[in-house]
């Protein structure tokens, strides 16, 4: 039988991505967050092309990684270099960070 899920798990979670939103579109939203606190730290923050079967829902491109693992990846590269942005770059793009924040 052929799985015809509209959505897919996570290559690192491995949970269904029910936020369908691509990497490189969430990397593109962050940039912009940070860039108002932190122009330097901004330029790092890059997508990753990691091929799955979710369609993105702003660009359309697949992708195999969800949002949380994603934030949560920027999340610890922000926490290392600037930690009071990290917290507000947690509210921000939450997608549950919070709830692992606090576990």
């Amino acid at each position: 039988m052929v799985n015809r899920a509209p959505f897919n798990q996570c290559i690192e979670c491995d949970e269904i991505i029910t936020n369908p939103i691509c990497s490189d579109c969430l990397a593109s939203q962050m940039r912009v967050f940070v860039k108002e606190h932190d122009q330097e730290l901004a330029t790092d923050i890059l997508g990753f092309d990691i091929e799955g079967e979710t369609q993105c829902i702003s660009c359309g491109k697949k992708t195999g990684l969800c949002p949380h693992c994603f934030s949560k990846d920027i999340y610890e590269f922000i926490q290392e270099r600037n930690p009071i942005l990290a917290d507000e770059f947690a509210s921000r793009f939450d997608f549950q960070l919070r709830e692992m924040l606090i576990t």
